[in-house]
């Protein structure tokens, strides 16, 4: 159901989120711990994280990204943004949540 803010419309829950969660570092690495369903916590570098969230989107349940991913060129393009700018994937239906953050290993 629209609410009306001033002169602004808000949609609650008109659209499903698939992805939130913005992301700020303030250190180099390339490694990420990497959350998967159904699976323990991995260790991963920058490039095998890519790998993952590329075969997660390929592989996406209905074969059709939410409008937020779909938006991009490529797969490759929405991958960077994910691992840019995002920590954390919603996958469609009833698989769970992708997660991942940079560390620093000492």
């Amino acid at each position: 159901m629209p609410q009306a803010i001033g002169n602004k419309t808000l949609f609650r829950n008109a659209f499903p989120r698939f992805h939130v969660g913005r992301r700020r570092s303030y250190f180099q690495s390339d490694t990420y711990v990497l959350l998967e369903p159904g699976k323990g916590e991995e260790f991963i570098s920058e490039e095998e994280l890519k790998v993952r969230l590329k075969d997660w989107l390929q592989n996406w349940p209905g074969n059709n990204l939410p409008p937020d991913l779909a938006r991009f060129k490529t797969i490759d393009d929405a991958v960077d943004h994910l691992v840019r700018s995002v920590c954390e994937l919603e996958i469609d239906g009833e698989v769970g949540t992708v997660q991942w953050y940079q560390v620093r290993l000492e």
